[in-house]
């Protein structure tokens, strides 16, 4: 090793800045509110998930934020993927055909997917202990799923929480 910052924390820099950047420049300033709540779902629901997959040896992080603390990938679980379901959440076009929006759903947690089967193969930043790739993509599509569900119950009275112009909340 050269004395520099090993590869893993470099991607969990990158990974939080471009999290942030993307919070900033990918999500409509009008759903800022309907985001953050889509990020907060997303969290809970892989919170609970991933305590169990990590208790019972499923999963893995060897190198992460805080390994003293909390043995769940910090960065990655609490703030990156909940923040590319946000920005998923919000982008989605209700609009648009079944098949497109199916479609745009399967991209979406498959690349996620693919990214994650990439962290998990060439850092230490994943371990899958028994998991098959195909596992953590029924996996992260069962979260978009669930969290998706959960949103879409949780937004269908919008009068509820978003103001109309001139009003506040």
């Amino acid at each position: 090793m050269d004395g520099g910052l090993p590869k893993e924390y470099i991607i969990l820099i990158l990974m939080v800045l471009g999290g942030l950047a993307a919070l900033i420049f990918l999500i409509p300033h009008s759903k800022r509110r309907e985001s953050l709540l889509a990020l907060m779902i997303f969290q809970a629901i892989l919170w609970l998930c991933d305590m169990f997959a990590f208790k019972f040896g499923l999963m893995s992080a060897p190198v992460r934020v805080l390994p003293k603390a909390i043995d769940l990938p910090v960065v990655i679980d609490y703030y990156f993927y909940p923040t590319l379901f946000s920005i998923y959440y919000v982008n989605r076009s209700g609009k648009s055909s079944e098949w497109s929006q199916l479609l745009s759903f399967f991209i979406w947690f498959s690349a996620l997917t693919l990214y994650d089967i990439l962290l998990e193969r060439y850092t230490n930043l994943l371990k899958y202990d028994v998991i098959a790739w195909y596992g953590i993509w029924i996996y992260i599509g069962s979260l978009f799923f669930i969290s998706q569900l959960c949103c879409n119950w949780f937004f269908r009275e919008k009068s509820l929480f978003f103001c109309r112009q001139g009003e506040r909340n």
